[in-house]
């Protein structure tokens, strides 16, 4: 009798031994302030823990990123330089850092291309794909199916997308909260096996006080019209607009005077801290 009762427990064993842990997984799109171009040793001074901790890596937060001529396909430790460039950071810091503060373990996966246009690099105001669209969905895949092939269960929760300032100019702005509608959507749906119960589309303003972008208050007020009008969806105002805004400042920290197209080191681990927290609605 006792024998019988041994051997019927060793299949619930095996069970137990071989579940799967269930994981979160955040996204990352769009241009060059998602790809990251903040230099990161002004932080050396200015925030010396989060440059220790990012100059070895945040165990508790692995990435894999594709930013075109620079990637990674494994999953490592979050640290600077997965980025534009090794001297640089993205949002992938600060969201990082929000993350590890709740969670034991977690993932980002990271696609961006600086430069690159939502309505001819992605998904255009008509709903078509594009080539840079299509690149990048194979690549969250890819990433989600890697997980799964170490035993996990991926839930993408959401993606943190910064991009804008390519569509400001007159012949694309207008158009912009149509393709960016379109692209949420897509996201969503070719995604969905690994969703599960919801998708944060978190969006952010693109700066008003460069001189570079010509219509940066109608592609906003497109990227406003898509948080407003879709669930678990939400844009931050980088340009101080309001009490509910943050304020962001262009990079001149080189002494090379201003960079009129990306952010300081304040600003960028700032933008990542809102993003992330959003991510986590």
């Amino acid at each position: 009798m006792k024998k019988n009762l041994v051997f019927s427990l060793i299949p619930l064993v095996l069970v137990c031994g071989c579940k799967k842990e269930s994981v979160n997984v955040y996204l990352i799109m769009g241009q060059s302030n998602a790809s990251g171009c903040s230099p990161c040793n002004f932080l050396e001074e200015s925030n010396p823990e989060i440059y220790a901790k990012y100059t070895k890596g945040n165990k508790k937060v692995q990435i894999s990123w594709d930013v075109i001529f620079h990637a990674e396909g494994d999953f490592v430790p979050t640290k600077f330089g997965q980025a534009d460039g090794l001297e640089c950071f993205g949002p992938e810091i600060g969201i990082a850092e929000v993350l590890s503060s709740h969670f034991k373990k977690s993932y980002i996966v990271k696609g961006t291309l600086s430069g690159s246009c939502l309505q001819t690099l992605y998904v255009d105001k008509d709903g078509n794909k594009l080539a840079y669209y299509n690149h990048f969905i194979s690549f969250i895949k890819d990433k989600a199916k890697k997980l799964e092939n170490m035993g996990k269960i991926p839930r993408i929760r959401g993606v943190f997308w910064m991009q804008g300032e390519s569509d400001s100019t007159d012949e694309l702005c207008n158009t912009y909260g149509i393709a960016t509608q379109h692209f949420r959507d897509y996201l969503i749906e070719d995604l969905n096996l690994w969703i599960g119960d919801h998708f944060n589309f978190v969006d952010a303003y693109i700066s008003t006080k460069s001189i570079f972008w010509k219509n940066p208050g109608v592609v906003n007020a497109g990227k406003q019209y898509v948080a407003d009008n879709n669930p678990n969806s939400y844009c931050i105002k980088t340009n101080g607009e309001d009490e509910t805004a943050i304020s962001l400042d262009l990079k001149c920290e080189t002494g090379e005077g201003e960079d009129c197209a990306h952010y300081d080191s304040r600003s960028m681990l700032l933008l990542g801290k809102t993003a992330g927290t959003l991510l986590m609605k």
